[in-house]
């Protein structure tokens, strides 16, 4: 059935999810409102029966997509494209079971992992890396259902649980991932050619749709300067915490 298919789609076919387009907007705002429900109502939420049940649907709905995702994979493409699918080591997909991780563990050092490594699914979400696959394909909710997914996660335990980041998460989490990248291009660099054609975390060449690292160049100059950018976001995205603890101390100070 098309509904089903995983072929990539153009620009030119009916259905096609134009970034930042409608059908685009309104899948983001989908999640900007569900975020917004989750710290509006995290007090109510914060409940253990009522926190485990929430957890546990959207953690099976995201393994449910995810089982489907690969599944259909195997039916329809040849071994060697459902293969770099299958294999885990996307940032989406590592933060994907991160994610399952948090859930149940509740552990708060896979949380920190999780908040600026999930900024790779957030990214995802933005740019819609789907192959342009709209509502009218399985594709596009499986996509948005398990970014979505990781994004809420991290919302919900800094939320509900009230889960904080400082300064060492940070640190934390640059000094965990930056080894994991150089291992990965190296692996990707050695199956990079036919029919194997690795390039998890787009470490060894941009993704097929247009983002700010189709000017990166090529070879490891590629590879640092996209680097730099990711160090980049995850420090703008630890830049609320000690805001927030700032301006708090401040309000206090005032009373």
């Amino acid at each position: 059935m098309q509904f089903f298919s995983f072929a990539p789609m153009l620009e030119s076919m009916p259905g096609y999810l134009e970034p930042f387009g409608l059908v685009h907007l309104i899948a983001l705002g989908f999640f900007v409102f569900l975020g917004g429900l989750i710290v509006i109502f995290r007090e109510k939420l914060c409940d253990v029966k009522r926190e485990r049940v929430i957890l546990l649907i959207a953690t099976v709905v995201a393994l449910v997509f995810e089982a489907s995702y690969h599944l259909i994979q195997y039916l329809t493409l040849d071994y060697y494209e459902f293969l770099r699918h299958l294999i885990p080591f996307e940032l989406c997909g590592i933060t994907l079971w991160l994610s399952v991780a948090l859930c149940i563990s509740k552990n708060r050092t896979i949380f920190e992992l999780l908040y600026f490594w999930g900024i790779g699914a957030l990214v995802s979400l933005l740019f819609a890396d789907d192959d342009g696959a709209g509502p009218d394909r399985w594709r596009f909710y499986q996509y948005f259902g398990t970014h979505g997914y990781i994004v809420l996660t991290i919302v919900f335990f800094a939320a509900v649980r009230g889960f904080s980041i400082k300064f060492r998460s940070f640190v934390k989490a640059i000094v965990i991932l930056f080894p994991i990248t150089i291992g990965m291009r190296i692996f990707d660099l050695v199956f990079s050619k036919p029919p194997y054609k690795f390039n998890f975390m787009f470490l060894v060449s941009p993704p097929d749709i247009s983002t700010p690292l189709d000017s990166f160049g090529h070879g490891w100059g590629y590879y640092f300067a996209f680097v730099a950018l990711g160090l980049a976001l995850m420090f703008v995205a630890y830049l609320p915490w000690p805001i927030a603890r700032l301006f708090r101390r401040t309000r206090a100070g005032l009373k």
